[in-house]
């Protein structure tokens, strides 16, 4: 027994003087601190977080193992906010649906809205001695008379009143671009947050508002990287906690104002858990601020329990911010919180947070909504009967910008001959006109549903649409417009000018498939796909030239004085151009079967075989009017060799088209000219050219193709020889992969008169893309001929490889 006591007491000093020899010396609770703050910046040079040390608590409760092994309660008060879309204060006639129901016309004027929010807060400062923490969960800024006049200015100066602490990034956010938000956050005393969110580097660092005058902001991409910060550490009740900012990954997909190119987002899931193996994951509290939808946070929170809280903003799908829930509770004790918005509520949470042995949990929280200009009371308990009273310093604020706001907005434009009922369409058929497009598709979601009839005043237009979507110019095939329709998301309430949804046709004729349309559309309605495949793509990013609905329709209105439903918009279709040219350099293998020399007097049959370098133009233009189209189609190549010491033509021809159709229909009439030659001839004979007049009937064969049957008359110049026949001229046109092409042309004739006569001539092109519209080109071309004066087919076949160059032009 003694000896085992021994060996027993023997191992036990082992252990201590090994702990002791491999053991640091240990810090003072002030150098652990700076150790900490230093670590922040250390660990990950990429990140850029907001730290605010108000005590060295958590130092010291990590030098003192004594602090960690008790068990201590710490209290913390968290107001949050979210989605306040601009809403300082209410103003009359704009979502009076938002207003708690404790708000009455007589004081609706001065209670809801940020302003409210921010009284409230301030009311509370040291009345309970527990450390407080403001946030807000994005979607703060918005298209708002108030936020128009300074581009969100005042309402950021508003929320430093309150002392927030940190906000995340909305979409909302974007709504007067991103130069504007980059000042906004530059301006504020918190920062905002966005951890998963990258701008590109087209800041251009001017403050784009409607009223307000140019700031610049420093577009460097360490400024842009400094404006929006993963996360915040900071000290509350002796701990430290970590609130971090994580957006929706499809935030980009349904912004207005923005283009999708100059955002990165990065998968809330991934960059959360990257953010947890850094410095805000061995914080005491971890609180994730997130703006998406409901259904988003809570599979986040779910999939994340070392975060203690969640504060959502962008709950809600649709034009109003009004979620199905409030609070979730999860069954590990952790939560997420969210508000009605538009400013109606403030969320208030009274928190007991337990730690013990290094673990730090939630032991009670008490979530509350207190309605806009309530008292916030010690007990929780909330009263209508006595409003707190606006603060005075607040209320000079706003009654300022109030004032400002008033002597811009309450200036008559124009007036109305009728009622104006359908708004929708009315914008719709309005933003057809002003961006010279086929048709235009408006989000009803972006409207208010009310009726112009009479006066209209600058805000009539501001109340009329609740969210300045900003508009751009795409031009799309109609094969791509018809998909685009068929991907429309079913919560977008579209609303089409010269465009039927069910049928597809545009301006009342059916679609075509291959011709190019030019659309006036939202960008929140633009997706990924459509900018992709896009033939142009055009919003213009010079604050100077954006058009945004309320501009389109405050010009418009301002402009004619006084309007009717058709006002200066276009009814029918437009007229447009369209066209293409390409250049190729190639190196063309010519192979002639069958008497060709005998058929000199046909052009296509011109050149010798041979193997050469050559130069090919191909031009193709087509007018669209509501009449009907012309369109011009020219090919040619010209190309040399060396034959005994002379120089001989290897491919020399002119082939040009030009039709005209009626409408365009199921079967659209044409009328033709063919004109067949060659840049040289024979000396000493007649140059060789071939006449061919045609009519028929022209239809289409699926999505990717059409043909044209119709009768002909061929007149050979050289010979003066009539032929009438008839003509059929199939065509084919697919995409391979985005870029490349593959299109086949053919026309077939046979006729009869003076002499039989049947020829071919058939163009194949396939084009990959390189660079751009620089492309690699493969061609095959056939043409056959035989006629009753030899009564033998000549063949010619060309093989063409090289590089051709496409532009393209759409008026």
């Amino acid at each position: 027994m003694t000896k085992t006591l021994w060996m027993a007491t023997a191992a036990a000093w082992w252990c201590l003087v090994a702990a002791a020899i491999h053991s640091p010396p240990a810090a003072n609770a002030q150098e652990v601190a700076q150790t900490n703050a230093r670590a922040v910046h250390q660990t990950d040079p990429q990140i850029n977080a907001q730290v605010d040390t108000q005590s060295d608590a958590v130092a010291t409760a990590l030098v003192d193992p004594q602090i960690n092994a008790q068990v201590t309660e710490h209290r913390l008060t968290l107001f949050h906010t979210n989605d306040l879309r601009g809403e300082i204060y209410n103003e009359e006639g704009f979502d009076e649906a938002d207003l708690a129901e404790n708000q009455g016309p007589e004081n609706a004027a001065d209670r809801g809205g940020l302003a409210a929010l921010v009284s409230m807060i301030r009311a509370h400062e040291g009345t309970s001695g527990v450390s407080t923490l403001v946030l807000d969960g994005g979607n703060a800024m918005g298209a708002t008379p108030a936020c128009d006049v300074d581009g969100c200015r005042t309402l950021i100066q508003l929320m430093d009143m309150a002392g927030f602490d940190a906000m995340v990034v909305g979409g909302h956010e974007f709504a007067y671009g991103l130069d504007t938000l980059l000042t906004r956050a530059g301006q504020s005393d918190f920062p905002l947050l966005g951890a998963n969110l990258e701008i590109g580097d087209t800041v251009h660092g001017t403050d784009e508002t409607v009223h307000g005058t140019d700031e610049t902001v420093h577009g460097t991409d360490d400024s842009v990287q400094e404006a929006i910060a993963p996360f915040l550490l900071t000290e509350r009740s002796g701990l430290q906690i970590a609130v971090m900012g994580l957006v929706s990954s499809r935030m980009a997909d349904d912004l207005s104002s923005v283009d999708p190119a100059a955002l990165d987002i990065q998968g809330p899931r991934e960059t959360l858990e990257s953010l947890l193996a850094g410095p805000a994951g061995r914080a005491d509290v971890r609180i994730a601020l997130v703006n998406m939808s409901m259904d988003e946070a809570r599979d986040l929170a779910l999939a994340f329990p070392q975060v203690q809280l969640f504060i959502a903003g962008g709950t809600a799908a649709g034009p109003e911010p009004r979620p199905t829930e409030h609070v979730v509770r999860f069954v590990d004790g952790r939560y997420l919180v969210t508000t009605p918005g538009r400013g109606t509520h403030l969320g208030r949470l009274e928190i007991t947070f337990r730690r013990e042995g290094g673990m730090t949990a939630i032991s009670r929280l008490s979530p509350v909504l207190v309605p806009a200009g309530s008292s916030l009371l010690p007990n929780l308990a909330t009263t209508t009967d006595s409003p707190v009273p606006m603060d005075p310093v607040v209320s000079a604020v706003v009654a300022g910008h109030r004032e400002i706001v008033h002597r811009i907005y309450d200036v008559r434009i124009g007036k109305t001959l009728e009622p104006i009922e359908d708004t929708g369409s009315w914008i719709a058929d309005l933003a057809r006109t002003k961006l010279a497009a086929d048709l235009a598709a408006i989000d009803r979601h972006a409207l208010r549903p009310m009726r112009l009839d009479g006066e209209v005043r600058l805000r009539t237009v501001t109340r009329l649409i609740r969210d300045n979507d900003v508009l751009v110019r795409v031009s799309v095939s109609g094969r791509q417009l018809r998909a685009w329709a068929g991907r429309l998301p079913r919560e977008h309430d579209v609303v089409f000018a010269g465009y039927d949804a069910k049928s597809g046709a545009v301006d009342g004729q059916p679609l075509n498939q291959a011709r190019t349309y030019v659309m006036a559309i939202p960008m929140i309605l633009a997706d990924p796909a459509l900018i992709r495949e896009a033939r142009d793509f055009r919003m213009s990013r010079d604050s100077g030239t954006r058009i945004g609905l309320r501009e389109l329709v405050t010009d418009h209105v301002r402009g004619n004085g006084t309007l009717d439903r058709w006002e200066g918009i276009r009814r029918g279709p437009r007229s447009a151009m369209e066209g293409s040219t390409r250049f190729n350099g190639s190196l063309s293998q010519t192979t002639l079967e069958g008497p060709a020399e005998e058929y000199s007097r046909d052009p296509f049959l011109s050149g010798e075989e041979s193997l050469t370098w050559l130069v090919r133009v191909a031009h193709q233009s087509t007018r669209y009017t509501p009449v009907g189209s012309i369109s011009a189609q020219l090919r040619t190549g010209y190309g040399r060799l060396n034959n005994n010491g002379s120089q001989r033509e290897a491919v020399d021809r002119i082939d040009g088209e030009l039709l005209y159709s009626l409408p365009y229909a199921q079967l659209s009439q044409f009328v033709g000219l063919d004109v067949n030659t060659v840049w040289t001839g024979d000396e000493g004979q007649k140059h060789p050219v071939v006449f061919r007049f045609k009519g028929g009937l022209r239809t289409e064969l699926g999505s990717q193709a059409n043909v044209r049957v119709g009768l002909a008359l061929e007149r050979d110049r050289i010979t003066a020889i009539n032929v009438v026949g008839v003509e059929v001229a199939p065509e084919f046109r697919t995409s391979l992969l985005p870029g490349n092409s593959l299109s086949s042309q053919a026309r077939v004739f046979w006729g009869t008169g003076q002499r039989q006569t049947m020829s071919v001539q058939h163009f194949n092109h396939l084009r990959f893309r390189l660079l751009d519209d620089l492309a690699a080109t493969l061609d095959a071309n056939l043409f056959l001929h035989r006629d009753s004066d030899i009564d033998r087919a000549a063949v010619k076949f060309e093989l063409q490889v090289g590089l051709g160059y496409d532009w393209r032009y759409y008026r």
